[in-house]
């Protein structure tokens, strides 16, 4: 405790709160890396997933064998969560997930009850543990938090604004408490003017649409927005949204316009679809840019190896057979950072099973197995990635040559293994002051958790992976299978998912072109080096794809 009487939760200052508010700020960015995101949905959405299991299993679409893997994951995953329920209730959602879940049995309606009477006050609970005197670890209240947020519909960019104006100093206790207020306060309807500069055909196909307007007619309201008409707008819709917040209301409007242009390549019509750069919303003041939700999927090393443009320099036969497996990976990826729902699910998974597996794996289930490896590929990166971020926030002082160490190496993989030593070794890390620095000292202390227990740390790590890509799989198949994109997780899944995917596809791209090591020899040596870190004749942390 910071004082004798004041709990680090309730404190401001104590590094406890320091470290749950900069978390949630990590958690609620879209801008922020795949090391340091959410890396499952929340609690009750995970609930909802398994619920709403029992109607596919009736129709075939999920297996016996993925919902039982899912449900022993969430009774590992729940027993975590300290405000949930009370020990008598999580003592019966232990028994529920152990049960039969089908669609007409009794667990399940049981299920449907607990969600439903469990569900209310939940931030209150998490804003009532925090202030405990011996409070749940910031990283898992800051994840629980903030997971629940986003699942409940709100947008990052929504939560950045939220945290910034006010909460980003306040003790634990006083922003989850605030967090409950803002869940509380329920959605809006948001009215969202999107103009357009292209429209084929528009006078003639706008006939009779009543939330189609003509410049000339647009809405009183936009005159209180500092509304500008673009040169080339032809007119706009108006979109009647709810949402959490403006920000997501946008970017259900973008949704929309997608669906526009999807339909439109259907029609032969001369011209595209082309809504001008911003928006206006009713009670929000200036133009707003239309953007889409952003996931985070990024494949780095093809720029760090300069190999983006490195296509079709030899000869180049349509159809023909082509040995750039990581092309058709990457191809079938693409549509995760800009694509819909379906096709970013479906085709993101395509490209994992298609590096991932092999004819003589075991016979699981649709090729899950694939989840597991890339669970361990982004496991094993997790360090470096982390121990890398670090070194690149140390700062020059005057009396320790710490940066200048680190400039003089030659290799990310050098810098990582220093800067291990110093945290190993409690030295102080001199950071930036910057934005980042409260983001990067908590990294150093998860970092601290690693080194001192490095079996246990990544292990655990690896399973709330592996749950995230697992979920990845049961997504696809409610798409591809149940032929539906209005699973109840699916957005969320997806929102988590991407970034992991992008990882995976990260090393196995990073190895390929610098190695040229095969993809499931690299599986293999993750697989390996993950059941045995921490040995005395194990790899380094910093070193488990070597």
């Amino acid at each position: 405790m910071t004082t004798a009487s004041i709990p680090d939760g309730k404190d401001p200052n104590s590094a406890y709160s320091r470290h749950v508010t900069t978390r949630l700020f990590d958690f609620t960015s879209a801008w922020t890396p795949w090391h340091r995101r959410l890396w499952a949905i929340g609690s009750f959405l995970s609930l909802e997933e398994v619920y709403e299991a029992g109607q596919w299993m009736e129709r075939k679409v999920l297996g016996n064998s993925t919902v039982e893997w899912h449900k022993h994951a969430l009774e590992r995953l729940l027993g975590q969560d300290a405000a949930i329920a009370d020990k008598i209730r999580k003592q019966e959602l232990q028994k529920l997930l152990r049960g039969d879940l089908s669609i007409a049995s009794a667990d399940r309606r049981r299920l449907r009850l607990f969600i439903d009477r469990c569900r209310p006050g939940y931030l209150e609970r998490w804003a009532d543990k925090a202030a405990e005197a011996t409070p749940p670890r910031a990283e898992l209240v800051a994840r629980s938090v903030a997971s629940h947020l986003l699942d409940d519909g709100h947008s990052f960019s929504g939560l950045q604004h939220w945290i910034r104006n006010g909460r980003s100093n306040l003790s634990a206790y006083d922003v989850i408490r605030e967090a409950s207020l803002l869940a509380d306060q329920g959605s809006s309807i948001w009215e969202i003017y999107v103009p357009f500069k292209s429209l084929p055909k528009f006078e003639e196909l706008t006939e009779g649409l009543s939330h189609w307007v003509m410049t000339k007619n647009a809405p009183s309201w936009l005159s209180q927005c500092s509304y500008v008409t673009d040169p080339d707008e032809v007119g706009g819709f108006i979109y009647r949204v709810e949402a959490r917040d403006f920000e997501r209301a946008i970017e259900i409007a973008s949704d929309l316009v997608d669906r526009v242009k999807a339909r439109s390549k259907f029609a032969r019509l001369a011209g595209t679809v082309a809504p001008c750069a911003d928006v206006w919303v009713k009670g929000v003041s200036g133009p707003q840019p239309l953007t889409s939700a952003t996931r985070g999927a990024h494949v780095l090393s093809l720029a760090s190896e300069k190999q983006i443009y490195a296509v079709g320099s030899g000869v180049n036969r349509a159809g023909g057979d082509r040995e750039e497996f990581i092309d058709d990976a990457l191809e079938l990826a693409a549509t995760l950072n800009t694509g819909g729902l379906a096709p970013a699910l479906s085709g993101s998974w395509a490209a994992l099973e298609s590096l991932l597996t092999e004819p003589r794996d075991p016979t699981e289930p649709g090729k899950v197995i694939a989840a597991t490896r890339a669970a361990q590929l982004v496991a094993c990166s997790w360090s470096r990635a982390e121990l890398t971020a670090i070194a690149h926030q140390v700062r020059e002082r005057q009396g320790d040559t710490i940066a200048a160490d680190l400039k003089a190496m030659g290799t990310n993989r050098e810098r990582a293994e220093h800067v291990a030593k110093l945290i190993e070794s409690n030295v102080a890390i001199p950071l930036k002051k910057r934005w980042r620095l409260r983001s990067d000292v908590a990294a150093i202390e998860r970092m601290q958790e690693l080194l001192a227990n490095p079996s246990g740390v990544l292990n655990r790590v690896h399973f709330y992976l592996e749950s995230s890509l697992r979920g990845l799989y049961r997504a696809r198949n409610v798409v591809v299978h149940g032929g539906s994109t209005g699973g109840v997780a699916l957005a969320g899944t997806l929102r988590v998912a991407a970034p992991l995917v992008g990882a995976a596809l990260d090393r196995i791209t990073h190895a390929y072109l610098v190695s040229n090591t095969p993809v499931l020899e690299l599986a293999t040596r993750a697989e390996f080096n993950l059941a045995h870190a921490g040995d005395e004749l194990g790899p380094h942390v910093c070193n488990l794809l070597e």
